[in-house]
């Protein structure tokens, strides 16, 4: 079956984004979708209210982001869109001006719920910031369809990205989960370092407890790509460690 992988061409096209991230995210379980996408209340509509809400949010940042740039995959045959993607386009160092102020986890309610979360997200961007202070590629979510997984789409939607960078003459980064990162190996990416994020507090109550319990290890490999895509371990210059 044929696959084709096209830019977001209207707002409508973010239900089709979010639909696939939950379903995603959820099967294996990948604890990013609650840091970013938690379900917020119990009631019967729960669910489908949190997840207009995080599409309307996640369309407001694409807006606002001239980097951003959202990928579906469709199976030409059925017209069935079967897997999704973020890459940004930084043609400069997206962190020249540093925030005036700290991140702040607003879709989460006031509580230690949020702490929690904004904790982890600060842990996770930290890297970036000292790492990612070139032009460059950033993948920052992908994700198929379990039921169309091992089709190539997750290769269809990483290429278009490593076509870029290679016309740019710039690196890209990952930050993958383990499932995900033999396709990115694949693809020319080197896991520079394994993290995990690890917020903590003294005396944390139960809301705390309870989302800690929830997440579970948050593990991720940070994978870079040089320019060209080639990499020697000991031989390809580091950018950030030269930087030091």
């Amino acid at each position: 079956m044929p696959l084709k992988v096209h830019e977001a061409a209207s707002d409508a096209d973010f239900d089709e984004f979010v639909r696939l991230q939950w379903k995603s995210y959820e099967q294996p379980f990948n604890p990013f979708l609650i840091l970013f996408c938690p379900t917020r209340g119990t009631g019967p509509t729960a669910r489908a209210d949190s997840m207009h809400e995080s599409k309307e949010r996640q369309l407001q940042w694409h807006k606002a982001d001239p980097s951003s740039h959202w990928l579906l995959a469709v199976d030409t045959d059925t017209g069935k869109a079967i897997g999704g993607a973020e890459w940004n386009v930084h043609e400069s160092d997206p962190f020249a001006k540093k925030p005036e102020q700290p991140f702040t986890a607003y879709w989460w309610e006031e509580g230690e719920k949020r702490e929690f979360a904004e904790q982890a997200l600060g842990q996770w961007m930290g890297p970036r910031m000292e790492r990612m202070r070139r032009p460059h590629l950033l993948l920052n979510m992908c994700f198929v369809d379990p039921d169309h997984r091992r089709r190539g789409v997750g290769s269809l939607l990483v290429e278009w990205g490593t076509r870029k960078a290679d016309e740019m003459g710039v690196e890209a980064f990952i930050e993958a989960t383990d499932i995900g990162k033999p396709l990115y190996d694949r693809h020319g990416f080197t896991s520079m370092n394994e993290y995990t994020l690890k917020p903590s507090k003294p005396d944390p109550g139960e809301e705390w407890k309870k989302l800690e319990e929830e997440l579970g290890p948050m593990h991720g490999h940070f994978m870079w790509r040089p320019a060209g895509g080639h990499y020697e371990e000991g031989k390809t210059i580091v950018p950030w460690e030269r930087q030091m």
